[in-house]
């Protein structure tokens, strides 16, 4: 088995971690290498990336697990690290589980977003939807499955994935989506109107939104365009999915608190 660690390339405290994570890994005869040029990056299939660092990094290398079909799990040395299951301290376990063939690999939803019928782009986490400038009000007419919800008024809306209700829909006020339950996630974000409530939609549902003005959308925190108004925001269930290791059974709502708080 390849091993493969991916973390922030100008980070010098988490490229010391890769160092010290390959170390452990190569003393358990696994052959191990960085991940230093993603446009070469050439898989085998007994390749296992590893994302090294916090949340987003783990994101960013999820879209390199997903390009590649190739399983992904990842250490946690960043702040929160609510998506990777390990630490440097418990990676040796995690080694042992991995020789062992003590996990299973989970496909998880993505979510496709396109502007006025153009070119989709795939996000992991979740899409922001936002108003242009830092004062004044977004109005954002919002549809599920071709059925009008209502207007926001207020600073944006996310969309979430399952995997992503934990991050940005959480902070917002958005629910706790249970382990096993694949669903999309719709959260107003500081809205101006009392009765637009987050919404759990299938993981399958069509969602769109049009602005009364301009804005910008951002996909699992990237900020990649602007938006003009009356520009037509369909988000989808993307058709790729990213293949996450999963080691063990987590409680999802002790990690909340135990990350969260």
């Amino acid at each position: 088995m390849h091993l493969v660690f991916a973390a922030h390339a100008k980070n010098a405290s988490l490229a010391s971690a890769c160092r010290g994570l390959m170390k452990t890994a190569e003393g358990e005869g696994f052959a191990c290498s960085i991940l230093s040029d993603v446009d070469s990056f050439s898989p085998s299939d007994e390749t296992v990336i590893i994302a090294v660092g916090g949340d987003g990094n783990f994101i960013r290398t999820a879209h390199i697990a997903c390009e590649h079909s190739i399983p992904l799990f990842g250490v946690n040395c960043g702040r929160i690290g609510f998506l990777t299951e390990w630490t440097e301290e418990s990676f040796p376990e995690a080694l042992l589980r991995l020789r062992a063939g003590a996990y299973r690999i989970e496909q998880k939803s993505m979510l496709s977003v396109s502007v006025n019928d153009e070119h989709a782009r795939d996000c992991v986490n979740d899409l922001l939807v936002y108003k242009h400038s830092f004062s004044g009000v977004a109005s954002i007419a919002l549809a599920i499955n071709g059925q009008t919800v209502g207007d926001l008024f207020g600073d944006g809306i996310t969309v979430a994935t399952s995997t992503g209700a934990t991050g940005y829909s959480l902070s917002a006020g958005g629910p706790i989506i249970a382990d096993g339950l694949d669903a999309m996630v719709v959260t107003p974000i500081c809205a101006h109107t009392l009765h637009f409530r987050p919404i759990v939609a299938a993981a399958n549902a069509s969602v769109t939104m049009t602005m009364a003005d301009r804005g910008f959308l951002a996909a699992d925190g990237d900020r990649f365009r602007s938006v003009q108004q009356n520009d037509r925001i369909t988000v989808t269930r993307s058709d790729r999915t990213v293949p996450m290791m999963t080691f063990q059974t987590r409680n999802l709502f002790r990690l909340i608190s135990e990350k969260l708080t």
